[in-house]
């Protein structure tokens, strides 16, 4: 029986480009349980005027029956947010995401994503604008943020918290790294819980959640936080969402679900991308992560990864799924590993 705490969690599941794409999210919510909201990766540089139906291919059209999603933009322009945020209320969204946490020098040093955070007043500036916009004024569109401790120092989050706290925002994701760390290191959720006391909207925590008795110390230390954004640790066992809320599924039936969620996802690559390499190099990708739910997931993804044909990487596929599945401690060594490099 779930108890209460576990009833009132909020679960949403992290953006990762190239991965978190559709038909994964689709492919997740339809094979897995446990997820209240995808968010969808960031959609960049769609200008002011009429945006590229390409830009937006990834959240449009919003079909029935899809799983709930957030849009998120990336952006230092308050005229290209607003002109995004009206293009998808009319496609039926109610929820726009600000990214002020992407951490790579690319996007950083535009000062676009976290390189945005050692600038407060230019935040403060681009919100004063957006929320001229009528949507977002009168909160027909709701407006979110996600974000990390800072760019260079974890000290910057306290003055943007004081400037977000001066917007009608319904939510801060807070990743508490730092840019420069990237995903390297821990996380620091001590440093996360003292952000609680200094923001008046919702906090959501994102990072280093791996397996259950993680995040029941994470609830431990941080009392009273209903609102959890899985990241990595879900793409590396998407069972994790499911054992939080208090299910515990079968081995036998873990790898039923597995088989029938890459097939989902084989069948869309194949469907949709002309290249025999570039279809391989996006399965490749997911189980970059996926591996990990596996107990040899070294040996498991070496396999997957020399595949040079498509023959070659359904027989690495079939052995993977043989294989019995991971324990936490194998998970987090997985997890380690890949924060690690």
């Amino acid at each position: 029986m779930l108890n209460d705490q576990t009833t009132n969690t909020h679960l949403s599941l992290a953006p990762f480009r190239g991965i978190t794409h559709k038909a994964y999210r689709n492919a997740f919510a339809r094979h897995f349980c446990g997820i209240d909201v995808f968010y969808a990766p960031f959609i960049s540089g769609t200008g002011t005027g009429r945006i590229h139906p390409s830009k937006c291919s990834d959240i449009m059209p919003l079909s029935d029956g899809s799983p709930p999603v957030i849009p998120q933009i990336i952006s230092n322009n308050a005229t290209e947010i607003i002109s995004f945020g009206r293009a998808i209320y009319r496609a039926g969204y109610r929820e726009l995401n600000w990214n002020l946490g992407c951490p790579f020098d690319r996007i950083a040093n535009k000062r676009r994503g976290c390189g945005m955070l050692p600038f407060p007043e230019e935040i403060e500036k681009i919100l004063s604008d957006v929320f001229t916009a009528d949507i977002f004024r009168d909160r027909a569109m709701r407006f979110s943020v996600k974000t990390r401790l800072g760019y260079r120092c974890p000290s910057e989050i306290g003055k943007v918290l004081e400037v977000l706290n001066q917007f009608a925002v319904c939510r801060i994701v807070i990743h508490p790294r730092t840019g420069e760390q990237i995903y390297s290191g821990k996380a620091d959720p001590e440093k996360y819980a003292g952000c609680v006391g200094l923001s008046r909207h919702p906090l959501v925590y994102n990072g280093d959640i791996v397996h259950l008795a993680g995040y029941q110390a994470l609830q431990t230390m941080l009392p009273g936080q209903k609102e959890w954004m899985l990241g990595r640790g879900a793409l590396i066992n998407p069972f994790l969402p499911a054992r939080i809320r208090g299910r515990e599924i079968a081995a036998e039936e873990k790898t039923g679900k597995l088989r029938s969620f890459h097939e989902e996802l084989w069948t869309h690559v194949r469907t949709t991308i002309p290249r025999e390499q570039q279809r391989l190099g996006a399965m490749k990708a997911i189980w970059h992560y996926l591996s990990g739910v596996m107990h040899n997931s070294k040996e498991v993804f070496s396999l997957i990864k020399r595949a040079r044909t498509e023959k070659e990487y359904l027989v690495a596929v079939k052995t993977a799924l043989e294989q019995r599945l991971a324990n936490d401690q194998q998970i987090e060594k997985h997890f380690r590993c890949l924060t690690e490099k």
